[in-house]
């Protein structure tokens, strides 16, 4: 049975959510490759490297975008947020919390 507080438990989700983000065409890039960072998917959240790039506002409304139409078709609360990586690479990360069970720092 699918629990929209642990969705990631689950990979039908999870997999639709990948698949879009992997289609995706940022402004200045098209599509990247997805590179999961840390680690795999917990049942609440993930983080995907991104690399050294720059993310524009077009960029944030089509994510957005994304994330509102998985969000609504699973009754889900999904959210994301892109921050810069702490191993001085440049790179950029992108935390995907599939829950607010989801532990609330950030590595």
């Amino acid at each position: 049975m699918f629990d929209p507080l642990e969705p990631f438990l689950g990979k039908k989700l999870l997999k639709e959510l990948l698949d879009k983000l992997e289609q995706f065409k940022y402004k200045l890039y098209g599509k990247i490759p997805l590179k999961f960072y840390k680690g795999k998917p917990t049942k609440y959240e993930f983080d995907l490297n991104f690399g050294m790039m720059h993310v524009t506002e077009q960029d944030c409304k089509g994510l957005s975008e994304i994330f509102s139409e998985v969000n609504k078709k699973w009754n889900t609360q999904m959210t994301y947020c892109i921050y810069p990586g702490k191993e001085g690479k440049r790179e950029m990360i992108m935390n995907v919390r599939g829950s607010p069970k989801a532990p609330a720092n950030l590595e």
